[in-house]
């Protein structure tokens, strides 16, 4: 029985370690490189390795050791995904492994297998593993460390000494890979001295030690990161339900794996026959492990810069299933099978489908934007088609030459400086099409903007991280219209959006369309205000709203701004404005434009409210027209790795 039972166990982990290959090398050459690894990438190009290190590490905010791995692997074997991306899934396949080492140690073979079946098969560490970046590296690393501790503070014996040599290694590996690896290697430095018997704690202090004193060459470009801050300028500060979003990503925001992890818990209780001291000890453990590098990275984020984004506590993401699922008493081989199937049965389609992995991780943006944009220049022709890519010079120039495009012709929107001189740009453009690609980053209000030369778009194909359109001159049989909401305050009659309209203020001596425009006079620090709730306007919360406004100014006219807000209960959640002379010059009659883009604000507020006006601190007077806001269909995936994906 014993026997049959081990064989089980085998044969189940080595099939969920198949499984974990087939996820993770599935058309392995398929697989682009992310920006980070683009960046990382390209900070390998240095002739030595002190140019290495002052060029390519202290530059960043990771520890050098996985930046230094990939200098010799790229010196090795180039730059290709195959070669680069390899032995990081090598080390998220060996965590897989790990984990189920560690539960079965810690608990039983049945917890074990649990938990490195959702290890194997979850979006989280599939995608991390297939990224060459500190985080499967570095989970591999913490649990073969964790692996290494349980021996020596729990199975002292005749490779004690073998044992804490592998701690002491594994946990120096970690302070060089990433700082939460660090946090962790030090959190559970700390644990084991609650654990540690008296006869060993003098080996086992030592052997922490050491790993400081390893440590030591790397302090010099530790304390110049530190120096650098946070990334605060992408990365916003955690709200307060961050783990409950971490918890709902982990679980890939799927009801089906919500459904099943209930089941199993259910399955767990029914099977429950008492647990042990033992066990009791390392759900604690777990618990601990598990919580604090969240609390740290939450209050450091909070109370000095943002650090907490999801990828950071993938190191200490397993010990969540061992909370779970650490009460799992039952050893019989036929309950391993129904538990290890139901989780892939489960896991594994949500994965493909539900999460849509492949068809999302696989597209890169900036693959897809050169291909897309080569293919409207050959088939238009290029002097009939202006190429514009907002995205990032270096990744151009590496697609380019890999896809052997290098003779499209196009304009680097980073050469444009300022938005009258891109309106200038598009006015002088003299094709009839117009294909524009962007990473998220790009500013929405681009859109309208090239709407206002380009009035048609013939083509919008989205990806996660970026887009590409189609603009034409020239109506198309199929011409896409991405606005279904519209407001037009022509100021010819009241409109209950914008509230009571003074009808003395709007002139028909100085319209600037149609009969009347609104006079805004002087000492008039706020013109009329759309102001309206925010969900009926809204289909998905990827969606655009786009504002803009016609106005003349006076000959002088220092500055005023296009201000869009969401408020709720009237408490400010977002505030962003445009500079009228962005736009327009003093003196001078033109349109200003300014969009938000309701993904990369919180709309899980009550009670939102949006409001667009100008505000005109030097309170001149200017003439105002056709005050328009619109709502249009955004990207649905556009964030759909790391959200949920819009349907």
């Amino acid at each position: 029985m014993v026997r049959k039972v081990r064989v089980t166990d085998t044969v189940l982990i080595m099939l969920i370690l198949v499984a974990g290959v087939m996820l993770r090398f599935w058309r392995l050459w398929e697989i682009p490189f992310t920006y980070d690894e683009f960046s990382a990438l390209f900070r390998t190009q240095f002739a030595t390795f002190g140019e290495l290190i002052e060029k390519g590490v202290k530059i960043d905010t990771h520890p050098a050791g996985v930046q230094v791995f990939l200098f010799y692997l790229v010196k090795a074997f180039g730059i290709s995904e195959a070669a680069v991306k390899t032995p990081f899934i090598i080390f998220g396949l060996l965590s897989v492994w790990f984990v189920y080492l560690i539960g079965k140690d810690w608990f039983n073979a049945t917890v074990g297998l649990v938990a490195a079946s959702f290890v194997s098969f979850l979006q989280f560490p599939v995608m991390y593993s297939q990224i060459a970046r500190p985080y499967a590296s570095g989970l591999c690393f913490c649990l073969l460390m964790v692996w290494f501790w349980t021996k020596v503070i729990f199975h002292p014996g005749r490779k004690y000494y073998l044992n804490l040599s592998g701690y002491m290694l594994t946990g120096a590996i970690c302070f060089y890979n990433h700082h939460f690896s660090l946090l962790f290697a030090a959190m559970v430095a700390v644990t084991g001295l609650f654990y540690c018997t008296s006869e060993k704690r003098r080996s086992y202090l030592i052997s922490c030690a050491m790993i400081g004193i390893l440590y030591i060459p790397h302090l010099p470009i530790f304390f110049t990161q530190l120096g650098m801050g946070g990334v605060e300028g992408w990365l916003h500060k955690p709200r307060y339900d961050f783990m409950v979003d971490f918890i709902q990503y982990i679980f890939q925001f799927s009801v089906f794996v919500y459904l099943l992890v209930l089941l199993l818990v259910s399955l767990e209780l029914y099977w429950y026959d008492g647990v042990d001291k033992k066990s009791r000890k390392f759900i604690l453990i777990s618990v601990i492990w598990f919580i604090i590098p969240y609390l740290v990275g939450f209050l450091y984020s909070r109370y000095r810069n943002a650090v907490l984004q999801y990828s950071v506590l993938i190191f200490s993401f397993p010990f969540l299933f061992f909370i779970i699922f650490g009460y799992f008493s039952t050893l019989r081989a036929h309950a391993k099978i129904i538990l290890v199937s139901l989780i892939a049965l489960v896991v594994i389609p949500s994965l493909v489908a539900e999460r849509q992995h492949y068809a999302l991780f696989y597209r890169s943006p900036y693959q897809e934007i050169i291909t897309e944009s080569k293919h409207a220049a050959d088939s238009l022709g290029p002097y009939n088609c202006t190429v514009i890519l907002d995205t990032k010079k270096e990744i151009n120039d590496w697609y380019l030459k890999k896809l052997d495009y290098r003779n499209l012709q196009f304009t680097d929107f980073k050469t444009i400086r300022g938005r009258r001189e891109f309106m200038a740009f598009l006015d002088h453009a003299k094709s009839n099409y117009l294909a524009f690609g962007c990473i998220a980053a790009s500013g929405p209000i681009n859109y309208p903007l090239i709407l206002s030369t380009y009035p048609y778009l013939a083509q919008h194909k989205t990806y996660a991280g970026g887009d590409f359109y189609l603009f034409t001159k020239i109506k198309p049989v199929k011409a896409r219209d991405e606005y279904f909401y519209s407001a037009v305050n022509t100021f010819e009659q009241n409109f209950t959006e914008w509230g009571y309209v003074n009808n003395r203020q709007c002139t028909d001596s100085l319209a600037l369309d149609g009969e009347k425009s609104y006079d805004a006079r002087a000492g008039q620090e706020f013109s009329p205000t759309y102001f309206v709730p925010l969900r009926p306007l809204l289909r998905d919360e990827n969606d655009v709203v786009d504002v803009s406004v016609d106005m003349r100014l006076p000959m002088v006219f220092p500055a005023a701004w296009l201000v869009v807000s969401v408020t709720s209960k009237e408490k400010i959640i977002y505030w962003d404005s445009t500079p009228v002379n962005d736009f327009i010059s003093p003196g001078q009659t033109g349109r200003v434009f300014h969009s938000l883009r309701l993904s990369d604000i919180d709309l899980r507020h009550h009670g939102l409210t949006l409001r667009a006006f100008i505000w005109n601190p030097a309170k001149l007077p200017y003439i105002m027209d056709n005050f328009t806001v619109k709502v249009r269909r955004g990207n649905k995936v556009v964030y759909g790795l790391y959200r949920k994906v819009g349907l």
